[in-house]
């Protein structure tokens, strides 16, 4: 009997950082300055945080380093999305919604919904976000009879 694991789910984060990586190559401390500056921030830039994913991304083979590394200066690690890197991309950008994460993880959504233009047809994107206000309809009726029906109990807050 066989005890092959399922493979590891790769995090907002991991995503997050391949998403710059499809920008263009960077070592770990320039996707530090981007989740320190930008609207990414919402992403830890600490060290703690961006290399063990940078690792995990690497261990998996989603992203390797731009080869041959650069002479000069400090010697940062420039790193780069893989093939199997890209396909693992884009067939979380092409994931459409789900209910749970509607309810679950608005955040995920907005990240995926974020990098769709650079990496996907316009028609893509467009379709994604009639599945997310269909979905959101549907969780928002569901709400709205919850509160219908718990209304008097619940507090003001």
């Amino acid at each position: 009997m066989s005890t092959k694991s399922a493979p590891p789910r790769t995090t907002s984060l991991e995503y997050a950082l391949l998403g710059v990586l499809d920008q263009k190559p960077s070592s770990g401390y320039d996707l530090r300055k981007v989740f320190a500056t930008s609207p990414l921030g919402h992403y830890s830039d600490s060290p703690g945080a961006v290399y063990p994913a940078l690792r995990r991304l690497e261990g998996r083979k989603w992203i390797a380093p731009v080869e041959p590394a650069p002479q000069s200066g400090r010697r940062r690690r420039e790193l780069q999305m893989t093939a199997a890197g890209r396909s693992g991309f884009l067939a979380w950008l092409c994931a459409p919604p789900t209910r749970d994460e509607v309810v679950r993880d608005l955040d995920g959504l907005f990240l995926r919904f974020a990098f769709m233009s650079q990496a996907l047809p316009p028609a893509i994107p467009r379709r994604f976000l009639a599945d997310l206000e269909h979905l959101l309809s549907i969780h928002l009726a569901d709400l709205e009879r919850y509160l219908e029906v718990a209304g008097e109990q619940m507090s003001l807050t």
